[in-house]
């Protein structure tokens, strides 16, 4: 039974950490379509990812 009961919580952590991911990014989107300049600073910060952080690796 008391296996249960952690198998329980468990998944009840899960499902918690899920719908806050979920609700989060639901606002996200939804600033993201409003807001010009939110998507601007996104659409840059892909770009610097994409990169890399300190730019490209060096060419042994």
């Amino acid at each position: 039974m008391e296996i249960l009961l952690v198998i329980l919580r468990y998944v009840f952590a899960i499902a918690g950490m899920a719908a806050v991911a979920w609700i989060a990014w639901k606002v996200v989107n939804r600033q993201e379509a409003k807001d010009a300049a939110f998507q601007k600073k996104l659409d840059d910060d892909d770009a610097r990812a994409a990169k890399g952080r300190f730019g490209p690796p060096p060419k042994i």
